[in-house]
Formats: C-alpha cells, structure tokens, sequence
C-alpha cells in the first residue's frame, strides 16, 4: 500500500463525517420547519440517521471483502449520494403537496437513505487507510477514527453558524449535494482516474450553479404545499437562528410565521383584532401607567408598537432571539417606528440569558405573546422556574400577562408564584397586587389608546373587559378533564405530556 493512500483515506473519512452531519442539520432544520418545532421532530431524524449510519455500515463493508479500486467504488457511491442530495428536498415538498402522511413516509425514506448511502464509504475509507502491519493497525485504525469525529464535529458548526447564517435552506442543501460531488472527484482523483480533475472541476462548477444560479422558490412550495388557508405566500428571512416567513393577510394585516407556526400579523388596529391585540390594550385596565416595560419576543412588531403608546412609557426593553424579525418589521409602515423610538432599545439574545445577566433591572409590565405551548423549547418561557425569575424583575406592582396558547397548566404554574392570577382570552395576566377596576375605570384607562367615545368602540371595550376571568384551579381542572399539573424545566409537560406530538401534526391524534 502506497503512503498517499492512507492520507487519502482519513481525507475520505474526514469528509463523510463532515457531510453527513452537516445533511443532519439541514434535515432537522426541514423537519422543524414542517412539523411546527414540535420536539420529537429532532429525536425522528436522530432515529432516522443512527437507523441508516448502521445499515450503511454494514452495507459499505461488504466491499471491502471484493477486489478492486475501492476509491472508484467510493466514488461511485458519492456520486450517487450527490444526485440523491439535490433531489430529495425537492420529492419531499411535491410529496408533502400530496398529502401530509405521504409527505411524512417520504421525508422519513429520504432522510434514511441520505445517512445509508455516506456511511457505506465510511467502511471503506477505515479499510483503505488501516495498516496492514500488526505494530501499526491500531494507530492506523485510530487516525482514521479521528479524521471521522473532527469531521463531524466541525460540520454541525460551520454548517449551522455559518452556512446556515449566510445561504437559504435550499442553497444551504444545494451546497452539500455539490460538496459530496465534489468529495467524490476526489475520489476518483485518489483511485488513479483520468478524468479526476476534470470532474473534479465539473463538480465545481456545479456546486456553485446550484447554489447560486437556482432561484430560492423551494421554501414558497413547501409552504403552499402544506396549505396557507387561501392566503399567498410573500417572502422569508432565513438566517442561523431559524425561518420567518410572511403570507399575504390582506387588510387584515400580513400573517407572520416563526418556524413555519403562526407568530402574530401585523396589526394595531384594535376594532380589527385580527391578532387579538385587543389583549395588550386591555392590559392598560390593570397596568395604566407602566414606565419601564419588558417585551420578550418582538416578532412582527405589533405589540411592541402598542405598548409605546401607552401612558408614561420612558423605556422599554425589547427581547428578540431572531434578528430576521428586523427585515420583517422594516416592511410595514405600521409597525416600523418601533425601530427609530429612542425609547426602545431591541436586545438580540436569549431571554432568560439575558435576564440573568441583568439582576437589576426592574418592570413596572412585562409581556410575553408565547408561542405555542406544544413548540421545542417554549417550557423555558412557560415553567415554574421562570417566572419565579421573571417576578423578581418586577417592581412593586408590577404586571406579567403571557400567552397560555390555552394549555391549563400554564394558569396553575402562574397561581404558584403569583397571587393574583386572571385568564383574558388565551392570556394569563398575573401580580402580586394586581387587582381589576371597576369597568368604568377600565374604560377610562382604555381610553388614553382608543377612541372610547365612539359607541362601537366602547361597547368592544366592555365585552373584551368582562373576559377577565379570576383563576379557580377547580373550575380550570374541571374544564380541562384532568388534574392540573405545575410546569417545571425537568417534567417539560406542554412538550412532551401534553402537548401536540408528530402524529397530532399529521392529524393521525386528537389534538390535546
């Protein structure tokens, strides 16, 4: 064995644990975006790509039992894994237009076969680049190993901080397929080809069309595919921290989607209430005055653009984890000046990072419109733990109101750390020494943002008023069906108890 072949080995080793991890990433990222950031979707395509690494494994060793140029039957297999790369995330979206379940058998299948085929090379690049010699076998075995786990440590990190930062998703898929192309002229190249550099400069050449040249039209067709309720797709922001994409609302206001789940419109009209926003006015009836106010989650801007207007606003603190949300609010006029008030000051970070690294800072009313309660990670906003974290940066009086997306749970967890603890449509509205007014009051407090001397107006604010409920577990377990339970950040129940798994996406559930 000549000794550029073992160096060529760990390149090949290195390579396949770099895009086969890499193609997980973008796996997960289409699958969270399909199923609404439900939580098992990461554990599917784990299952998925563990289930076809072992297949392909015990598939690529038989080769190694044959004679032959095994660098040309590498390169084969790449070549094959390349078409199959570009391809499928394009089956997948014409089979999710079908029908939900065909769409889910065939993500499923592809997801299988992308991990199957590169890790039948692995057994390959182990066989080209172990030593023969019984003094160097395990050193040879180990280096190999080695260029394997550096690859695919490094691939999850460039893939998901830095292409995935600056390509779409159907670039960022269109690279990989060039990019195994690419690996597999180098295999061609290591197995004495003629035609190596050519088809190495080929693959090139088709990496770079397919990434650049190709128009960004596959996320539009996976969203009409998977149905917009008659409302046309518009645009998309994608970035390292997720997809925000836009639907044509018409005068309703546009329908903004985070993770491909309904993240609000952009709307502040209260008689409109398209996205509910009548809930933020009517925070004015227990909150009239706040000075200092804290938004967790700015998404399209709405809020945040009421929230400015209420009486004796000096600051408000805006926490966004995605930045996209900013392309998105520069696009509407009514949500746009929440951007140039001096006022406001937009925090791009996690909110529980950075309330932590902020012990200080105090909230006469802080907002959460929380995304649904079933979503990936939404028990951090939504646990025990947390709003025993939030109560501590509100000052004497101070106001919590969150979405509870109406999961019962979200109430009783609220009841725990607060004393006072009212329901407002799907919103949980909470202190300490909060307490209602009389609903002339509330009309009065309505009236600094909306015109309450308008009948139709103020008989809105009186019917929206009344909904203040008083939180009573019993009447709340009552109408649940089932005892209540207090969210903590290890039982994570609207996740995975209670909340909505793959099957309830697809409709094969009732939904909880």
């Amino acid at each position: 064995m000549n000794g550029g072949v073992p160096g060529a080995a760990r390149w090949l080793s290195f390579f396949m644990g770099f895009l086969s991890l890499s193609q997980e990433i973008l796996w997960v990222r289409m699958a969270g975006f399909i199923y609404h950031g439900a939580p098992q979707a990461f554990g599917a395509i784990l299952a998925l790509y563990l289930l076809g690494i072992a297949l392909g494994a015990c598939w690529g060793k038989r080769y190694c039992a044959r004679e032959g140029n095994l660098f040309r039957v590498a390169a084969v297999i790449l070549l094959v894994a390349a078409v199959m790369d570009w391809l499928f995330p394009w089956l997948v979206v014409m089979a999710f237009g079908v029908q939900r379940g065909v769409g889910t058998a065939v993500l499923m299948l592809c997801v299988l076969v992308t991990a199957l085929l590169k890790s039948m090379v692995f057994p390959i690049a182990h066989h080209l680049g172990s030593s023969a010699s019984a003094a160097n076998v395990g050193s040879s075995v180990s280096r190999v190993y080695f260029a394997n786990i550096a690859g695919s440590t490094l691939g999850p990190l460039v893939t998901g901080f830095i292409v995935l930062q600056l390509c779409t998703l159907q670039q960022s898929l269109a690279l990989m397929a060039g990019a195994t192309l690419m690996v597999s002229a180098f295999c061609l190249h290591a197995g004495g080809g003629r035609l190596a550099l050519p088809a190495l400069a080929a693959a090139t050449l088709v990496a770079a069309v397919t990434v650049a040249a190709i128009p960004d039209v596959w996320l539009g067709r996976l969203v009409a595919a998977m149905g917009t309720g008659g409302h046309a797709f518009k645009g998309a922001v994608e970035n390292r921290y997720g997809i925000v994409h836009w639907l044509d609302g018409g005068a309703d206001g546009d329908i903004v989607y985070g993770g491909n789940a309904y993240d609000g419109r952009i709307n502040t009209d209260y008689m409109v209430d398209s996205n509910l926003i009548s809930r933020v006015y009517l925070l004015a009836a227990v909150q009239p005055r706040p000075r200092r106010v804290l938004v967790l989650g700015m998404s399209g801007g709405s809020w945040t653009r009421v929230l400015a207007n209420f009486p004796g606003v000096e600051h408000i603190d805006v926490l966004e984890i995605n930045p996209g949300y900013v392309d998105v609010i520069r696009r509407y006029d009514a949500v746009r000046p929440i951007l140039a008030d001096p006022r406001i000051v937009l925090h791009v970070d996690d909110g529980r990072r950075w309330l932590k690294r902020h012990p200080d800072e105090q909230y006469d009313l802080l907002v959460m419109n929380t995304t649904f309660h079933f979503r990936a990670y939404v028990t951090m906003l939504l646990s025990d733990d947390f709003l025993r974290m939030a109560r501590s940066h509100l000052r004497p009086g101070g106001v919590i109101a969150f979405n509870s997306t109406d999961a019962p749970d979200v109430y009783k967890t609220a009841a725990g750390v607060f004393r006072h603890v009212y329901k407002l449509r799907n919103f949980v509205v909470a202190g300490d020494t909060l307490a209602l007014p009389d609903e002339e009051e509330a009309v009065r407090r309505v009236g600094a943002l909306v015109d309450t001397g308008q009948p139709d107006v103020q008989a809105r604010v009186r019917e929206d008023y009344r909904r203040f409920e008083r939180y009573d577990e019993a009447v709340f377990a009552r109408r649940a069906g089932r005892r209540l339970s207090t969210i903590t950040d290890q039982n994570m129940l609207t996740e995975f108890r209670y909340g909505d798994s793959l099957l309830d996406n697809l409709g094969w559930a009732p939904r909880h």
